[in-house]
């Protein structure tokens, strides 16, 4: 009896042995398997996610955008100038195609309307307008001899009047004279403009746009004219070699007289032009609530007021005539300051 107890036991002993092995299997954690390589395609969201955050940008804009801005135009100023003299046509008349350059710098401002989130580019429209400051001042588009000279002809003929008569005695001997126009634009000329702006985001933090416009433009411009000239007022039939008119031979040696002619003018006109323009418009998406932004514009004008202006002295000297060209080009750049809001 005791020996089978003890049988027992040991057998009981021996199935615990067994089965704790067994029930420790079945616990054990099993291993997780190793992470798999991201698919190609999976990647392709994440790689886009900074092109979306920049349209994101652009959309997070409010609905209206004013902004101020400032920069600088060039253009040439180009036209057709004549001067006639009445006295005599066929000296110092003369017609010359001259041009100024010059250049603007613009003070403006820009309110841009709600955007068109439907459509391609979400464009908005806009519309600017400002005014431009010449830096040029008293462009010379006429020049022709030297009317200016301070002591001539005055001192020319003087001095022929003190030395007697000699064998070329005629008015172009003497210097000092000839005639100038100068093109004067005056402050404040003013543009207005109005437009579409299509959006371009890019993944670098900027927002490009591109703004398609028409623009009318007004400027005022004064002009300035002087005119001197010698002609002769001997007696009427008088002639080399024989300017007193006796018809001896040899000629009587005689003065001829002369006299200084001079007359100076103003007169002004105000040109009215209007063109398509196109800008290109790099914004820097990250600066907020002020938006700076950096642009290059051109424009196509065509003018629309009169293109012939011109004036006469009051004794008939002289006439001036000064046509300007129809169509103008002209090129700007600047910077701009919008107010977009906080995020």
């Amino acid at each position: 009896m005791v020996l089978s107890i003890r049988s027992g036991g040991v057998v009981l002993v021996a199935l615990l042995f067994i089965a704790f092995p067994a029930q420790a299997d079945e616990v054990e954690p099993e291993l997780e398997p190793a992470p798999q390589a991201e698919p190609e395609a999976e990647r392709e969201p994440e790689r886009a996610a900074a092109v979306v955050s920049e349209e994101e940008a652009a959309l997070s804009e409010p609905a209206w955008i004013p902004s101020i801005e400032v920069g600088f135009e060039a253009y040439n100023y180009d036209a057709d100038t004549t001067i006639i003299n009445l006295g005599d046509p066929t000296r110092l008349s003369e017609t010359q195609p001259e041009g100024a350059g010059q250049i603007l710098f613009r003070i403006g401002g820009e309110v841009m309307g709600p955007m068109f989130e439907g459509l391609p580019g979400r464009p908005r429209l806009f519309v600017q307008g400002g005014v431009g400051i010449p830096t040029f001042d008293n462009e010379r588009i006429f020049e022709l001899g030297n009317p200016d000279d301070p002591a001539e002809p005055e001192t020319g003929i003087a001095r022929y009047q003190s030395n007697g008569a000699g064998q070329r005695d005629l008015p172009t001997d003497f210097d000092g004279q000839g005639s100038w126009i100068d093109a004067d634009i005056q402050d404040w000329s003013w543009y207005a403009g109005l437009g579409i702006a299509f959006d371009v985001p890019t993944s670098i933090g900027l927002l490009f746009r591109i703004k398609p416009s028409v623009q009318y433009s007004a400027e005022k411009v004064d002009f300035t004219g002087k005119f001197k000239v010698v002609q002769e007022t001997s007696p009427p039939g008088t002639v080399d070699p024989d300017p007193c008119g006796t018809g001896q031979n040899p000629p009587v040696s005689c003065l001829r007289t002369f006299e200084i002619r001079e007359s100076n003018v103003e007169f002004d006109t105000t040109d009215h032009s209007i063109g398509p323009g196109l800008e290109v418009d790099m914004a820097f998406l990250s600066s907020r609530p002020i938006r700076i932004s950096l642009f290059a514009q051109v424009r196509a004008l065509w003018l629309v007021s009169g293109k012939t202006n011109g004036a006469a002295d009051s004794d008939g000297i002289a006439t001036y005539s000064v046509e300007r060209d129809g169509f103008v080009f002209r090129g700007g750049m600047g910077a701009r300051l919008s107010w977009v809001g906080f995020d």
